[in-house]
């Protein structure tokens, strides 16, 4: 997240946004924000919204993600959006969602969901 400047700007259990400010070394050829970009974001957001629900100790890996690009990603800021739908016992599933602050207004610009493997910790007590 350092590379990219993200950090989390909304935390609570089970929803998690992080926010980078958009710039050129971000783009790709036709300067919209690159897919991998947004992908990673997306990728992380959802883990930490999964990893929000899980004991003190816990670790979750990817096992699965798809986003669906929905317009041209253009603005100042990119947030991405994890908010988890489903916890069971070892998988989540998360729904992701990528805007761009353009001028006063958030632009949807991918969506997609993410399924989230689970390694709880021994703590009981909730992250």
């Amino acid at each position: 997240m350092r590379l990219l400047g993200a950090r989390i700007s909304k935390y609570e259990p089970g929803h998690v946004e992080i926010s980078a400010p958009n710039r050129p070394r971000l783009s790709q050829q036709d300067g919209y924000v690159h897919a991998g970009v947004m992908a990673t974001l997306a990728d992380s957001a959802g883990g930490y919204a999964a990893l929000s629900l899980l004991p003190r100790g816990s670790r979750v890996l990817a096992v699965e993600f798809k986003l669906n690009f929905t317009r041209p990603a253009v603005g100042k800021i990119v947030r991405a959006t994890g908010r988890v739908r489903k916890l069971g016992r070892t998988i989540a599933v998360c729904e992701l969602e990528v805007e761009l602050q353009h001028e006063d207004r958030w632009l949807s610009c991918a969506w997609g969901s993410q399924t989230v493997y689970c390694i709880r910790g021994s703590s009981s007590k909730v992250a």
